[in-house]
């Protein structure tokens, strides 16, 4: 299962530091900002990553292991030993002619998985470097792909506890959920209604938020099994 979300969208672009001069940007789009594997499916993921300036776009393209994600101690970290090597995505350097268009394919080399595996896949445009440092300024938007690797059998399991305008989640199973679409009425008035922070718990994370009313609240809950509604007196 993959979701899909509107484009994304980098930039490269040089501006003037105080002197007229005459701006150059290149777009580079991908198609996706979240690739899934599940146990069953297929073991390879395209991403389509689009070209629309009049100018070549050179891209780098770098797979990070998330370890201990949503943590404290989380790190991310390039995994360079072929034999440790659990996903990849290649090719890793894409040369893309202007306005057109090639694929990254992302591939789940590990089929049997305990545990769920995270993984960052970066997008990094590269450019030449300036001709005269003192009067340009380039800014260099890279994108990041969250790639997630099911566990063979996933267990989903949030639990919540109030305590007044606090609220305490926490994702007690083995499978990553995301809560989203949050919202909170004022308990007098129905109309004064407020919108809560999205949040992503991996597994063993907690997170406690504090809420504008001592009231119930509601949360779209998506995990590995769907999406469901629910409200948290």
């Amino acid at each position: 299962m993959t979701f899909h979300r509107p484009l994304l969208h980098a930039a490269i672009c040089l501006a003037s530091m105080g002197l007229l001069i005459n701006e150059v940007c290149a777009d580079m789009y991908v198609d996706r900002s979240i690739v899934t594997f599940e146990k069953g499916s297929q073991l390879k993921e395209d991403v389509k990553v689009t070209n629309s300036a009049d100018e070549n776009i050179y891209v780098q393209v770098e797979v990070l292991e998330v370890r201990n994600p949503g943590h404290a101690d989380e790190r991310r970290a390039r995994v360079t030993d072929p034999s440790a090597m659990k996903l990849i995505a290649t090719p890793d350097k894409l040369i893309i002619p202007p306005n057109g268009q090639k694929y990254v394919r992302i591939v789940n080399l590990q089929t049997a998985n305990d545990e769920e595996r995270i993984y960052r896949v970066n997008f990094k445009p590269i450019v030449a470097p300036l001709e005269d440092q003192t009067s340009q300024l380039r800014i260099v938007v890279a994108y990041q792909i969250l790639t997630i690797v099911h566990p063979d059998s996933p267990d989903s399991i949030l639990r919540a506890n109030r305590t007044g305008k606090l609220i305490d989640f926490k994702n007690l199973g083995n499978t990553n959920v995301l809560l989203s679409d949050g919202i909170q009425c004022h308990p007098a008035n129905h109309e004064q209604c407020e919108e809560l922070t999205s949040k992503r718990l991996y597994a063993g994370n907690n997170w406690t938020l504090d809420l504008p009313f001592d009231a119930p609240v509601s949360f779209s809950i998506r995990g590995f099994d769907g999406i469901r509604k629910q409200v948290f007196p």
